[in-house]
């Protein structure tokens, strides 16, 4: 039964999915996810979840400030350039947190990760991972990290917001590269979160971590300056994805629990396995549904909006925690609604 975690994007947010994944391990120590997808701040995550670093992911979401992640400046000095903010300290953290040692770690082990990230030169969602052997995909491309660098460029693509934060050359330095001019950016711009990349690897078991709330409340007031309203269309705009990405998953399950139940009242008015199986393994170009068991599937948000500023560009420490410890409440709750025999098969 592979398990896997989806964490879509949010910038500073991506605390309040730390403290899911803390209160998770704290209940079950034992349950391993197989596979990781992180999307934007998601991508900063992942590896660290993966690797089970999770001292260190609560103290890289628990300690920074804004100055630790973007250098804000006058608009009208950065009109030339690729972004409004200047990322350099991100990427400082970057290469700080995420070592050699991480990367060879994510290489050797036998846990899969997958980061999100959309190519501005062809609008592609490209996908950048660990597995050597990935399911291929008719609707994303699907990259190996070739190297510690390839990995931090591919996690600094995923979390640069574009407009305020710059578009990186991922695959710059990558020997033999078709486009090494190719920009990258934030995977949320097509792929909040990344469901789709779980499914086609092999995940039965999907935890979703969104940190868009579950309802947009109109905020108070008149926006009258810009980044306002770059702040809040962003928001807008990554809600309207984020359902995107989970209505579609949601529809395919229910298709895939449509024909087991179809399969198991065939059975059950005598009509023998093989039967079954030759009706509904039908050879066909594409068929989505073919050899698949119907997903549980499990979404975890917040209940109203996390704080974090537009487009979770402002990092507080003190509220980070706070958002941490909303992360470990929910989840704290979400657990103790489900009967003890559910949890106990995420064990096996």
């Amino acid at each position: 039964m592979p398990k896997a975690l989806v964490i879509s994007g949010g910038g500073s947010k991506g605390a309040f999915a730390v403290g899911v994944i803390k209160q998770l391990h704290q209940q079950f120590s034992t349950f391993h996810f197989d596979i990781v997808v992180g999307t934007s701040t998601g991508s900063l995550i992942t590896p660290l979840a993966a690797t089970e670093e999770f001292d260190l992911l609560e103290q890289l979401y628990t300690t920074q400030t804004t100055q630790n992640i973007v250098l804000k400046d006058n608009l009208g000095n950065r009109l030339s350039q690729h972004s409004i903010f200047d990322a350099n300290p991100l990427w400082n953290l970057i290469t700080h947190y995420f070592t050699d040692d991480i990367y060879n770690k994510l290489m050797t082990g036998d846990k899969q990760i997958y980061i999100n990230t959309t190519c501005l030169q062809t609008g592609d969602i490209t996908v950048y991972t660990n597995n050597k052997n990935p399911a291929p995909s008719d609707t994303y491309i699907v990259r190996t990290f070739q190297s510690a660098d390839h990995f931090r460029r591919a996690i600094m693509a995923s979390a640069c917001q574009p407009v305020f934060m710059p578009p990186i050359q991922i695959n710059k330095q990558v020997p033999g590269e078709a486009h090494p001019e190719y920009q990258y950016v934030d995977g949320g711009v097509r792929e909040y979160a990344g469901v789709e990349m779980a499914i086609d690897n092999g995940a039965t078991v999907i935890f979703t971590i969104l940190l868009s709330a579950e309802t947009f409340p109109p905020t108070p007031g008149e926006f009258q300056t810009l980044f306002p309203i770059l702040g809040q269309t962003l928001d807008i705009f990554t809600m309207d994805v984020g359902k995107n990405d989970i209505i579609i998953p949601q529809l395919y399950n229910k298709g895939l629990l449509y024909i087991n139940a179809v399969k198991n009242k065939m059975k059950s008015a005598g009509i023998d396995q093989a039967t079954i199986d030759s009706y509904f393994n039908i050879t066909l170009p594409d068929n989505p549904f073919k050899n698949k068991v119907p997903l549980k599937l499990y979404i975890i948000r917040p209940k109203e909006p996390l704080n974090g500023g537009p487009g979770g560009l402002v990092f507080d420490p003190s509220t980070m925690k706070q958002m941490l410890v909303t992360g470990q409440s929910l989840t704290g709750e979400f657990l103790a609604s489900l009967p003890p025999s559910e949890t106990s098969e995420w064990l096996v």
